[in-house]
């Protein structure tokens, strides 16, 4: 367990536990002031998650025996209240990957080259698809999720491009492979 694990634990402990929610009011200052213990946005959001989740479990262990006690709208407000401290987190937060994992410009205009090289020999075989051409032109646009992400979306673009059956598997295999030369550590860490 985690340090942020760990922290959401003992607030949902004794936040909940000890009966001190019972207002939206009340909710949002304890959640706001604990969330000043924590500067990485994703700390932040993971704290709110666990005691999200913790909410969620606690209302339905709750509901198996209860007669109408009221309890239920508290945990749901404390649910709203944390759904709308994550929303706030969201809309400014963005992925940053690790330093090793950041594609270079070079091999950024590298990919971006690749993926123009294979929309055009895909047009001169007749797959004139915009479906593929949409999954091509979205894949220079996600650069910033790192390499390891990257091939993933990448990968998981080309599974589908094969199950609805635009491309041939061997197709597919020819682009993965074409794009992912140079690249070996990380796909290596994918599969």
């Amino acid at each position: 367990m985690n340090i942020v694990e760990k922290e959401a634990d003992r607030f949902f402990n004794r936040l909940y536990r000890n009966g001190k929610v019972n207002n939206l009011e009340n909710l949002k200052d304890h959640i706001t002031t604990k969330l000043y213990d924590f500067n990485r946005d994703r700390d932040k959001l993971d704290f709110l998650k666990i005691i999200r989740q913790k909410s969620v479990e606690d209302k339905e262990e709750h509901m198996k025996n209860c007669s109408g006690c009221g309890y239920d709208e508290e945990r749901d407000i404390g649910i709203f209240a944390i759904d709308q401290e994550i929303d706030k987190i969201n809309r400014f937060y963005s992925y940053q990957p690790k330093t090793e994992d950041e594609f270079s410009v070079e091999q950024e205009s590298e990919l971006h080259n690749k993926l123009n090289d294979i929309l055009e020999k895909l047009e001169k075989q007749g797959f004139g698809q915009q479906i593929i051409f949409d999954e091509i032109e979205d894949l220079k646009n996600h650069f910033n999720l790192g390499k390891k992400n990257w091939f993933q979306l990448l990968k998981g673009k080309v599974v589908d491009l094969t199950l609805k059956k635009v491309l041939d598997k061997t197709i597919v295999q020819e682009i993965y492979d074409q794009l992912s030369e140079g690249f070996e550590q990380v796909v290596k860490m994918i599969e």
